[in-house]
């Protein structure tokens, strides 16, 4: 019994074991094969002695291979919530950590064919969205590669394996309870299905994922999911697709945020109001921005005031804009006699000459359409004697023809 996947026997694997059946079949194999591994186990010492003597003889199994052993102690974590969903996290973080240290190619895990039918039935009870039906042979997540070769095999199948090749294992009693909902499918269906039964099953698996992946592909035809989006087209989608791009395009920043139905009406409400700019936080540091005719994600929504000196014509670059006046700016109302100058954010109560109007900035912002979350920090230049000599045009696509060089790198 072994797998097709093809790895690389010159990069570093992590292998993520639990001490049971399935997880150790999988660690003889890659053994057999000459991986390079690293074994991973956490112990939630829910099982008091039985959960320290897997690892212990885990720990063993590992020495006498000559195989690199990793712990993670789950007492050392403050526990929340569910305890699966707390447990996974806490799992994939380790997993996480340990993929940098090693400088790992991927992480194999000892899922089956049973875990397949087992998430299937799952995500069918709950109903909702689903990416990928079932469980994938290669997939990724949190910049890991996550490699699972054994869903062809069915569990007792490996208990077989590991009973045949004298490879030793531990039965975790807390699967034999009906504590949680799938020890239930698994105890209820899993286990009285027929290898016709299963067949039928994977069969069906393959048919949701093949429709999955139209459906993806005929949305990627109507959206291109990039910094923003364009309210117009995302309007024109159906209540399905409509969610299914929100929720792509909030999880494009690193922290990932689930969207209830409640928020994805909420959002949908901004999209048709007639506010140009709208605000709406999703979690910590993850805002969704309506800004006219386009929705952004934001980290941050109170930008930092700032204010440079300039002595002389010269070149000069900070977080905010680069800028070269150095063989002059007169194309931009700046001359030798304003120095020094002082580039700015603007202000409440700024004013600024347009012809022989003078105006308020914050008046001309609005007439620019700038987005409201721009506005305090949009640069303005003030000459030596304090007052606004020059402000760089906003306009979406707004292309800047001056000899000078003033670039704004606020977005």
């Amino acid at each position: 019994m072994l797998f097709n996947y093809k790895f690389d026997k010159n990069e570093t694997y992590l292998l993520a074991c639990s001490f049971g059946p399935d997880s150790m079949a999988l660690f003889d194999m890659l053994l057999k094969q000459n991986a390079k591994i690293v074994c991973c186990h956490v112990n939630y010492h829910k099982r008091g002695i039985d959960s320290d003597n897997e690892e212990n003889n885990l720990r063993k199994y590992c020495e006498e291979h000559n195989v690199p052993f990793e712990v993670l102690d789950a007492r050392t974590i403050k526990k929340e919530g569910n305890f699966q969903e707390w447990a996974r996290e806490i799992r994939y973080m380790f997993f996480a950590q340990m993929y940098a240290k090693y400088n790992a190619k991927g992480v194999f895990i000892g899922h089956q064919q049973d875990d397949l039918i087992e998430t299937y039935i799952m995500q069918t009870r709950r109903g909702g969205r689903v990416e990928e039906y079932g469980l994938k042979e290669v997939s990724q997540m949190r910049g890991m590669t996550i490699i699972r070769p054994l869903l062809k095999y069915t569990k007792g199948e490996l208990a077989f394996y590991d009973r045949e090749n004298q490879v030793p294992y531990a039965i975790d009693s807390s699967n034999l309870s009906n504590d949680y909902t799938r020890n239930q499918i698994r105890h209820d269906i899993i286990d009285k299905l027929s290898t016709m039964d299963r067949e039928h099953f994977i069969q069906e698996i393959q048919k949701m994922n093949r429709e999955q992946e139209d459906f993806e592909e005929e949305l990627k035809q109507k959206v291109t999911i990039d910094s923003s989006l364009d309210i117009r087209t995302i309007i024109a989608l159906n209540k399905r697709e409509f969610k299914e791009v929100l929720i792509k395009f909030v999880n494009t920043l690193d922290t990932h945020v689930d969207l209830s139905d409640g928020y994805i009406s909420e959002i949908r409400k901004i999209c048709l109001c007639d506010k140009p700019n709208v605000t709406l936080k999703l979690a910590d540091n993850v805002y969704l921005l309506k800004e006219y005719d386009v929705l952004i994600i934001a980290s941050s929504i109170e930008p930092d005031s700032y204010s440079y000196r300039i002595a002389e014509p010269s070149s000069f670059s900070c977080p905010q804009f680069d800028l070269d006046f150095s063989a002059g700016a007169s194309d931009r109302n700046i001359y030798p006699s304003s120095y020094p100058l002082t580039i700015r954010s603007a202000k409440d109560g700024d004013n600024y000459q347009v012809g022989p109007n003078l105006c308020s900035v914050k008046r001309l912002f609005i007439d620019w359409k700038m987005p409201s979350r721009l506005r305090k920090s949009w640069p303005v230049i003030v000459d030596r004697t304090g007052k606004i000599i020059y402000i760089p045009r906003y306009r979406k696509n707004y292309v800047d023809n001056h000899d000078s060089k003033f670039v704004i790198k606020i977005s």
